[in-house]
């Protein structure tokens, strides 16, 4: 397949602009590409260990003579965004002598992806840093627009910053080892953009739904194509948002849905039960209880949504020793509160959300218990 390039573009600083690249056999020819985005000769390449053992050697095959590489190989999965895994990178970047012209290379999923640009955000106060993707989640959410952060035992990503990449690429083929868990844990976050599209003002009113409604069984083959449409659409209505509201004043606040409970969940199962797109599903889930009491939503709206949910296999319930309680009480230490008050971005219409800051306790813990 030829080559998609999306450009995020950072209206108020040209600077920062970058382009997103998606393709098959991306990680072979990566380093021409690379070149042609940053003047770096020196890369420090980060990676947890899958990753390492499945793409590393052909991803560092085709750079060339003049590059010098070093890697560093995390554990797995949400325990590695951690103080620790941060000051392992910085010393290993203190060690290499990396400099201000250099780069930090993040080859992996979200949690990879995370980690590494905090840190090149905050080396040397800041060196360029180019997001690799690896996993359906990183390429269609957590790689494209410049969050970066770390975790904090009070909660998700509270250490962090806004720090753009200098390139993302994206390789549809790292898809085909994913476990289905993974892949799962991905396309809760491609449902969230159906949810929210009309709000950007992108395309169509709920034409990407539909999309996705009739294309369960090659979603889940990984049809190249069908899979490249997916990701080019999330990656432009991200882009689109971003533009407008880099750090987060307004806009960019939809990307949250389905996020203030998934983050309580992740907190109250210390992050080791669900994997983040789990966690994203019951979240979007709660957003429309919640939806749907508050009367925001007609019901035929919400039951096609709980339709398309369980379409794409992404019903998952909240066990039962976790009390209610705590999971709204786990809320309030979410980056995302304002003045004591727990903000939640709820639908309004078909393909259109908005944001909610005084949503009574009590509509909370109903819409809750629905998720058990």
């Amino acid at each position: 397949m030829q080559n998609k390039i999306i450009e995020i573009k950072i209206p108020q600083e040209k600077s920062k602009n970058y382009p997103i690249i998606i393709g098959s056999n991306l990680l072979e020819n990566a380093f021409s590409l690379i070149k042609q985005n940053t003047k770096a000769k020196k890369f420090l390449i980060v990676t947890d260990e899958n990753v390492d053992r499945l793409y590393y050697d052909k991803f560092i095959k085709n750079f060339d003579n003049e590059a010098i590489v070093q890697k560093i190989v995390l554990p797995a999965g949400e325990s590695s965004k951690s103080f620790e895994n941060y000051k392992l990178i910085l010393d290993k970047a203190l060690e290499f002598k990396l400099e201000r012209k250099d780069a930090i290379i993040a080859l992996g999923g979200g949690v990879v992806g995370d980690i590494s640009g905090f840190a090149a955000a905050t080396y040397l106060r800041g060196i360029d840093f180019i997001q690799v993707p690896t996993t359906l989640l990183a390429q269609v959410d957590s790689s494209v627009g410049g969050k970066v952060a770390i975790n904090h035992f009070a909660g998700k990503n509270l250490i962090g910053a806004f720090y753009q990449p200098k390139l993302v690429l994206a390789d549809i083929n790292s898809l085909k080892t994913l476990p289905i868990r993974e892949l799962k844990t991905g396309l809760a976050e491609v449902l969230k953009y159906a949810f929210i599209e009309k709000t950007a003002s992108l395309t169509k009113t709920s034409d990407f739904m539909e999309f996705l409604s009739n294309n369960k069984k090659n979603v889940y083959d990984l049809d190249i194509e069908i899979i490249s449409q997916i990701i080019e659409y999330s990656c432009k209505l991200k882009a689109d948002v971003v533009s407008q509201d880099e750090k987060e004043q307004g806009l960019r606040a939809i990307l949250n849905f389905g996020h203030t409970i998934a983050h309580s969940i992740e907190k109250c199962t210390n992050y080791t039960l669900f994997t983040h797109g789990e966690a994203v599903a019951i979240g979007i889930k709660g957003a429309f209880y919640i939806a749907k009491e508050m009367k925001l939503i007609t019901g035929d709206y919400f039951d096609k949504v709980i339709i398309l949910i369980g379409q794409y296999d992404l019903n998952y319930n909240i066990p039962k020793n976790i009390e209610v309680k705590d999971l709204h009480q786990s809320m309030f230490a979410d980056k995302k509160v304002q003045s004591g008050k727990i903000r939640f971005i709820l639908p309004v219409n078909i393909a259109e959300v908005d944001i909610f800051n005084n949503i009574q306790e009590k509509i909370i813990l109903n819409s809750l218990k629905n998720l058990y």
